[in-house]
C-alpha cells in the first residue's frame, strides 16, 4: 500500500482528480437530459471530484508538514501498539545489531526507532533516538559493547499537534541541522530523544496527565529518562527540551514541572497555558488549569531553568500567550527572546530557527 508520505501517493491522487475532471468535461453532455438518473450521476461526479481534490490537497499538505506518518496515524487505527511494544523489563542496552540496522544519515548520524511501553505511564508508542556523528562513530567502533561515551548532551525534541516525531527528522530538518552543526564544531555531541506526543486517538492531550485518559506528561518525562538510561546508558545529567507549536508548550511545561530532569528549554512558536481540546470537560479544565499553571510553578520556588522563546508577532495566539506568561514570571525565570521577523504559524517559517535553538543550547549547556 502506498504510504501517506509517498510522492507516488500524491501524484496518483492528483492524477485521479485531473482525469475525473477532464472526463467530466468531455462527457458532461451525456447527462444533459433532465431525469433522476442523470441528476444523480451529475451530483455523484461533482462530489467525487471534490472529495479527491480535497484529499489530494490534504496529501500534499501532509507531505509538506509531516503531520501524519502513516494512514493508520491519520485514521487513528494504529494506536494499539501495546502488543508489539517493548516492556520496560525487557528493554535491552543498545547492541551492535541495533547500530547496524539503524538509519545511517548523510552527515554520519544514526537514527534508532523503538516502540516501547512507558515504565510509569503505561503508554505504548514510538520513540526515535538520533545521535550526532561523533557519537555514531563511537557506537560503530565499539562493536563488542557499543557505548555513547561520556561527552554528550541530551535534548528531547517534541513535535506539534497534529504531528509525529518524524517531522524533526524530515520536514523540519532538525536532525540534519544537529548533525551538520556537530561536525562543524558548533555544538557538542548530542543525543536527541524524539517521542510521540499524540498518544491518544483523536485528542490533543497537550502533554498533560489527564485522569482517566492518559499520563502523557509522565510518558514524556519519567518514561523517556528510564528508556534513555536503559537503551543508551545515559547518566543523571540534566536534559534540554525543544519543541515547536504544541511541542513548544510541552517543552515549557515539562521543564518547569520537572527541574530535576531539565535545565534548559526552547519554545519555538509555542504557548504557555493549556488551550484544551473539545474532549475535555469543564470540570477537568478547571482542575488542569490550576495544576498546569506553569507561571505559578516557576513563581512558587527558585529555579535555575533557562528558557529560549522564539516567537512571531504575526502568530497572534502564541504571541499573546507569551506576553502574559512573561508578565507573570518577571525576573523569576531566565529567558532569552528571539523574534521571527516575518511569517505566521507554519514549519517553513520555523525551520531556519532550529539552528538558533541548537546554538543557544550549546552556549548554555
Amino acid at each position: 500500500m502506498l504510504g501517506i508520505l509517498s510522492f507516488s501517493t500524491e501524484v496518483i491522487f492528483w492524477l485521479i482528480t485531473a482525469i475525473a475532471l477532464v472526463l467530466t468535461v468531455i462527457f458532461w453532455h451525456k447527462f444533459s437530459v433532465h431525469n433522476f438518473r442523470n441528476v444523480a450521476a451529475r451530483i455523484s461526479i461533482i462530489i467525487f471530484i471534490q472529495v479527491f481534490a480535497f484529499a489530494s490537497l490534504g496529501v500534499t499538505i501532509n507531505r509538506a508538514g509531516d503531520f501524519y506518518d502513516t494512514w493508520g496515524d491519520f485514521f487513528g487505527t494504529n494506536k494499539n501498539l501495546a502488543k508489539v511494544a517493548i516492556a520496560p523489563s525487557t528493554l535491552s542496552t543498545i547492541t551492535a545489531a541495533d547500530v547496524a540496522t539503524a538509519d545511517h544519515l548523510k552527515d554520519g548520524g544514526l537514527v534508532f526507532k523503538r516502540v516501547i511501553t512507558g515504565a510509569f505511564s503505561g503508554v505504548s508508542d514510538y520513540v526515535y533516538v538520533a545521535v550526532s556523528p561523533s557519537i555514531a562513530a563511537q557506537l560503530e567502533t565499539t562493536t563488542a559493547a557499543p557505548s555513547i561515551g561520556t561527552n554528550y548532551k541530551v535534548v528531547e525534541l517534541l513535535p506539534g499537534y497534529p504531528g509525529v516525531p518524524q517531522t524533526w527528522i524530515g520536514t523540519l530538518q532538525g536532525i540534519a541541522t544537529m548533525d551538520r552543526m556537530e561536525k562543524a564544531g558548533q555544538i557538542p555531541p548530542t543525543i536527541a530523544i524524539i517521542p510521540a506526543i499524540n498518544v491518544v486517538r483523536g485528542l490533543d492531550t497537550e502533554c498533560l496527565n489527564i485522569p482517566g485518559t492518559s499520563q502523557v506528561e509522565t510518558w514524556l518525562s519519567k518514561d523517556m529518562k528510564v528508556f534513555a538510561q536503559a537503551f543508551l546508558g545515559v547518566d543523571q545529567r540534566p536534559w534540554a527540551s525543544f519543541g515547536y507549536s504544541t511541542g513548544g508548550w510541552c517543552s515549557a511545561e515539562l521543564s518547569a514541572r520537572h527541574p530535576e530532569q531539565y535545565n534548559l528549554a526552547i519554545s519555538l512558536a509555542g504557548y504557555f497555558t493549556p488551550s484544551f481540546e473539545a474532549g475535555i470537560n469543564q470540570r477537568e479544565r478547571n482542575v488542569l488549569s490550576q495544576e498546569y499553571d506553569i507561571a505559578q510553578t516557576i513563581l512558587s520556588k527558585p529555579t535555575s531553568l533557562k528558557m529560549l522563546i522564539i516567537y512571531s508577532k504575526r502568530d497572534k495566539f502564541s504571541y499573546a500567550s507569551m506576553n502574559k506568561f512573561l508578565g507573570r514570571v518577571g525576573n523569576s525565570l531566565t529567558t532569552k527572546l528571539v523574534e521571527i521577523p516575518t511569517g505566521g504559524h507554519n514549519i517553513k517559517v520555523w525551520k531556519p530557527f532550529v539552528q538558533t535553538g541548537f546554538q543557544w543550547l550549546a552556549q548554555n549547556g
